[in-house]
């Protein structure tokens, strides 16, 4: 089985890809239909990188499994699927979850990640996919804990283009453009949002809100902060990346679930994330985060997971004015 390198090492450090055909025509996919691929992705998770090993609390960082998948599906793209280098990648959604928190502890040595994934074409035009599902089980030194997915979809450089511009005059026009940020009492200490680095904090303390009867917190998102950290494709400076929108939800979710249910950041992490992505953010334009308690329970009591250990379940909605450029569904986990 060929072992190749995966692009961005700056990001993701030492790793290997393994292709892993299921015969051997799927070597040779130039004479074959594009059919599911699978590979087995390899690494040590970071402890030097400025965010990844950046943490206050015991647990490795979920950035990394699910960066790992997005980028090992672009290689494969281009790789074994064909997809023109003109065509733009765009994350339409992407999932994670810790499935066995015990492995995610971080430990005296350092830990390697493994992924089992399989990357399924969608949408073949002329032999090649217009868009790409990825799934991968995660392991942390040899034991399973962990789930990651994405969907991938290719756009011709004009249908991006006009993508884009069509969601900034909407964003520039809507009725809550003037607003600008909303009001922020201050930011958070880093360690409230799980980090030791105030230069990692992307998000300003919340302000309490109501809509349509329920209540909910709303957060600035700091642009310039967000751009420092390097986050993005690198031959798509000038967008928002999708990694920005995992980190922001975690230190929401976790300066949330202490708002909301008294969580200890430190020992709080997000076990579950679900996103959809609704359109294109614009770094040039004002970002926030509102945050609402998912479904409670009747007495009023915090949920517990299989183990008995507080949980609470977060929706948040990411805008630029009043368009909503993401969704996401999460899980805050206190261990305890």
């Amino acid at each position: 089985m060929p072992t190749f390198t995966a692009p961005s090492p700056s990001l993701l450090g030492p790793h290997h890809l393994v292709h892993k055909p299921a015969s051997p025509e799927a070597f040779l996919l130039k004479a074959t239909a594009p059919v599911r691929q699978n590979f087995a992705f390899s690494a040590e998770l970071s402890e030097e990188h400025p965010l990844f090993g950046d943490s206050v609390s015991p647990y490795h960082d979920l950035l990394f499994p699910v960066e790992s998948l997005r980028q090992t599906m672009l290689f494969a793209a281009r790789r074994y699927f064909r997809v023109p280098e003109s065509r733009r990648p765009v994350v339409a959604s992407g999932g994670a979850a810790i499935t066995r928190l015990d492995a995610w502890r971080r430990g005296a040595v350092r830990a390697g990640l493994a992924l089992e994934l399989a990357v399924t074409p969608l949408d073949i035009v002329g032999g090649v996919p217009r868009g790409l599902e990825g799934k991968a089980a995660v392991s942390i030194d040899g034991e399973r804990c962990g789930t990651a997915s994405a969907r991938l979809v290719f756009l011709a450089q004009g249908v991006h283009h006009n993508h884009r511009e069509l969601g900034r005059r909407q964003s520039e026009e809507s009725p809550a453009a003037g607003d600008g940020d909303p009001a922020s009492p201050g930011v958070p200490l880093p360690e409230q949002v799980g980090h030791r680095d105030g230069r990692n904090v992307l998000v300003g303390l919340p302000e309490h809100t109501e809509a349509d009867g329920e209540e909910g917190l709303a957060f600035p998102i700091d642009a310039r902060a967000a751009a420092g950290l390097r986050l993005g494709v690198p031959d798509s400076p000038d967008e928002v990346p999708p990694m920005l929108f995992l980190e922001v939800s975690r230190q929401v979710g976790l300066l949330a679930a202490a708002e909301l249910r008294g969580f200890v950041p430190s020992h709080a992490v997000l076990s579950r994330w679900q996103a959809s992505f609704r359109g294109f953010a614009e770094p040039g334009l004002p970002l926030h985060c509102t945050v609402r308690e998912g479904v409670r329970r009747t007495d009023g009591r915090v949920s517990r997971d299989a183990a008995g250990r507080p949980v609470v379940d977060l929706r948040l909605s990411f805008l630029q004015g009043s368009r909503v450029v993401a969704r996401v569904s999460a899980s805050v986990l206190q261990d305890c």
